[in-house]
């Protein structure tokens, strides 16, 4: 009985203190804030990649005003708790829920982040998805857009005349997933290229799915 009881704490114990629960990459997907009333929960563009004790994290390079805008190091998941770099003063209180969610949790229960866990399917099947140069429509039920890609970081939506001189974009290959990055918009997946039309899922409080078709 009393060895039964040692492997059952020893489970517990390897179970609250594994690296390998975080193995994978994490795209953000919105924040939100427990001491708030709000239904506002802004899109994260930002993404988080755990590997053989190591981690690699960017964010949208445009979002923010550093001096860089990603990091990398190494890192220990230890009792809901993220330690960087061996270093306690800098570290994470998270929330794992059912091993495809990741929150990471802000002061007070203020600005949480939860981050999806992106599943192998999601990776890049196509080398030649080219947006550069290239008008797409988007069209939903609610929704139609045209995104004309200017330049590596400079592209125009038709639905936004506003915005001058354009939306600010970013493109990122990470772990085998094509991660495409917009200003004021959720984060994207680029999945593959079939007929004209790219395949790319979207994250938020829900998953998208959704097609862009190119214009000639």
């Amino acid at each position: 009985m009393r060895k039964t009881i040692y492997i059952l704490i020893l489970g517990l114990i390897l179970s609250c203190n594994s690296n390998k629960q975080l193995e994978g990459t994490w795209i953000g997907a919105y924040s939100y804030s427990e001491n708030v009333e709000s239904s506002m929960n802004f899109p994260i563009r930002s993404f988080v990649t755990f590997k053989n004790d190591n981690y690699f994290t960017k964010s949208f390079k445009f979002d923010y005003r550093a001096e860089k805008d990603f990091e990398k190091g190494t890192y220990s998941y230890n009792w809901k708790k993220i330690t960087y770099n061996s270093d306690n003063e800098n570290t994470n209180v998270v929330e794992l829920l059912n091993n495809d969610s990741l929150i990471i949790k802000g002061v007070d229960g203020s600005n949480n982040s939860v981050f999806k866990k992106l599943n192998d399917t999601l990776k890049s099947k196509s080398r030649n998805t080219k947006l550069i140069g290239k008008r797409y429509l988007v069209k939903s039920k609610k929704y139609n857009d045209t995104l004309n890609f200017i330049n590596d970081s400079l592209l125009i939506k038709s639905s936004n005349k506003t915005r001058n001189p354009g939306t600010k974009w970013e493109r990122i290959n990470e772990n085998g997933f094509d991660i495409l990055f917009m200003e004021m918009d959720i984060p994207l997946i680029i999945r593959n290229k079939l007929n004209g039309k790219i395949i790319l899922t979207g994250f938020h409080k829900k998953t998208y799915n959704i097609e862009i078709t190119e214009l000639k």
